[in-house]
């Protein structure tokens, strides 16, 4: 069975943007809608409602990409600079963050123990997965993750409570492959 959701702000134009990006076991899925300037705003939803609620965080543009299922957030945000970095939300409390180093880090997914999946830019520009342990400290720690097959051009964009991740990367010739990867 499918269902659609489109939040309510989303701009009724040709090309709009709706998408619905993470989901946690209690049916709350996150994702953003795009506005008629090409600016990202972020959102909740709770699924047995249908209830949209907006979900703050400073940048031009937000999105959510997930939500484990203790309710923290994970997304990216761009500002009017052009820079993007990623954010974790628990509750209230919204912490920024990027990888040491890197550039355009984009947070993609959560797990119950808050470990954090995504990518970034090093500063030659090549593209890896990457893993962030313990955010909120009192030590965090970064783990670069690369396909062997795709170094440079590997994305994680889920993790499971096991620490499984799920993601892909890009081959020589340019074709994108799926990959799972485990501890």
């Amino acid at each position: 069975m499918f269902r659609s959701y489109t939040d309510p702000l989303t701009p009724h134009v040709t090309g709009s943007v709706n998408q619905l990006l993470g989901l946690n076991n209690a049916g709350v899925a996150v994702g953003f809608y795009t506005d008629a300037r090409s600016h990202s705003h972020a959102y909740q939803l709770n699924q047995a409602t249908g209830q949209f609620t907006p979900i703050h965080v400073p940048g031009a543009s937000v999105v959510a990409t997930g939500i484990n299922n203790n309710g923290a957030i994970v997304g990216f945000a761009t500002d009017t600079a052009g820079t993007t970095a990623s954010w974790l939300k628990i509750g209230t409390a919204t912490t920024a963050f990027q990888f040491p180093g890197g550039t355009d880090t984009q947070a993609l997914g959560i797990n119950t123990s808050n470990q954090i999946v995504g990518s970034y830019l090093d500063s030659h520009g090549a593209l890896h997965g990457c893993v962030l342990t313990n955010p909120l400290g009192p030590v965090s720690h970064w783990q670069t993750i690369d396909d062997p097959n795709g170094i440079g051009t590997t994305v994680v964009n889920g993790i499971n409570t096991a620490g499984d991740l799920a993601g892909f990367y890009t081959d020589t010739a340019g074709n994108t492959h799926g990959m799972l990867a485990t501890p």
